[in-house]
């Protein structure tokens, strides 16, 4: 399983509705007490916590599916993950990736993203930053070279300022089609993800991996369906017939 989260941060520095854009996604917000305690819940129910490449390596490339490995992900690039998940992360002892915009997101105030410098203090902390594209568009209405610009430069980008290989891509918003999918893989990426729920992680899903949202405290009945296994099979049986109808 592969855990989605965009913000971690206190009721009283969530902006009021008329200073955010809906690029900054709000509506997935979580107080460091919720993000622990989803932490430390899926922990006791038998979790592993591994790295997304870990992750990747165990279930993609050996086709062994994810099992009980989890990995934590996050989108964006906010400011806020630097300062209120790295914490959490860095005393539960757990590995995440960050999927970061590296150019400009329309309407986004430049406070509100993460520096170059917490950038490379997550990369010093353990973390792994992933490509989320350089200006966040909706890439299934792109042309070809466009494509090649947002998630061929994102990668350039990332690397130049890191030194290192960035590996994982994100879509912003979840939006891939099949030449989006050719153009991450043209692009060298090891792997990227989706926002599909509930998804079998497996080889054929290299390009378009499943992520999860849980609510805070990970207790309606769709939370309580989708860890676990059983409930995780009728979700996407269930998913399934309702595509096909």
């Amino acid at each position: 399983m592969i855990l989605m989260y965009h913000h971690i941060c206190p009721a009283e520095e969530v902006p009021l509705a008329g200073d955010a854009c809906s690029i900054e996604g709000w509506d997935y917000n979580l107080w460091s007490e919720d993000f622990e305690f989803q932490l430390e819940s899926l922990r006791r129910r038998g979790f592993r916590f591994v790295t997304l490449d870990e992750y990747v390596c165990h279930a993609v490339d050996a086709d062994r599916g994810p099992g009980n490995w989890v990995t934590v992900t996050f989108d964006d690039g906010w400011r806020d993950n630097h300062t209120h998940a790295l914490p959490v992360l860095a005393r539960l002892g757990i590995p995440a990736t960050f999927f970061v915009v590296s150019g400009q997101m329309a309407g986004v105030a430049a406070e509100r993203r993460m520096t170059p410098a917490m950038l490379r203090e997550l990369v010093e902390a353990g973390m792994e930053i992933g490509a989320h594209t350089r200006t966040h568009p909706n890439l299934t209405a792109l042309p070809e070279e466009l494509l090649d610009d947002e998630i061929g430069g994102c990668k350039a980008d990332l690397e130049e300022l890191l030194g290192q290989p960035i590996r994982f891509l994100a879509y912003p918003g979840g939006r891939f089609n099949e030449a989006v999918e050719r153009c991450v893989q043209r692009h060298g990426y090891k792997a990227a993800c989706s926002v599909i729920p509930a998804g079998i992680n497996d080889a054929s899903a290299r390009y378009h991996l499943s992520r999860d949202v849980f609510t805070p405290h990970m207790d309606t009945w769709r939370d309580r369906f989708l860890l676990s296994y059983g409930g995780r099979w009728f979700w996407r049986t269930a998913s399934s017939i309702r595509r096909k109808v």
